[in-house]
């Protein structure tokens, strides 16, 4: 179900209730640029997650952990280098989170919340592009933009754009 079919979405109260992550089934993908031009896409997995909506559709809890070292693209120079200290320091901060505040239930849906890399939190909105109940599981895919430089990760200015294009499927079974 396509978040703009009206007809057939469920609502944020249709998805009460505490959810789980089920992390093999989930993913997170983004797209770079290398010399400002190059696209670079690569992926990191997902270690753990939960969320809880309560009746009235509001957010109560969403945490989601990606494990920082498994970061990989296909290269595998740039993905040590990535997980090194200049970038990712994935020896002292081997985890990212994201802890969701809010969901806004508009067109689109969004979840508002905060990106922790490097022991720094930055704001992040995800937009939810679909949701597909299938039974007792929920898929999820959204996406959003992240800026690098405001999490902490500044390394090769003039060859790593600032941003990233980050695509979640986020597979939620009830709890």
């Amino acid at each position: 179900m396509s978040l703009t079919e009206p007809h057939t979405r469920p609502g944020p109260a249709d998805l009460a209730g505490a959810w789980a992550l089920e992390p093999s089934a989930s993913s997170v993908e983004f797209t770079g640029r290398h010399f400002l031009l190059l696209p670079v896409t690569g992926s990191m997995p997902v270690r753990s997650g939960a969320a809880e909506l309560d009746g009235d559709g509001r957010l109560g809890h969403l945490d989601v952990a990606l494990d920082a070292a498994g970061f990989t693209t296909g290269n595998p120079r740039r993905d040590d280098a990535v997980r090194g200290p200049a970038f990712l320091d994935t020896e002292h901060h081997p985890l990212l989170r994201f802890d969701g505040e809010t969901l806004a239930a508009g067109e689109p849906w969004t979840v508002s919340g905060l990106l922790s890399v490097r022991g720094r939190a930055v704001p992040l909105v995800l937009t939810v592009d679909e949701v597909v109940p299938e039974g007792a599981r929920t898929v999820v895919r959204a996406s959003a933009t992240v800026d690098r430089h405001a999490c902490g990760v500044s390394a090769m200015r003039a060859l790593v754009g600032p941003r990233l294009r980050v695509r979640v499927t986020a597979v939620f079974v009830r709890a």
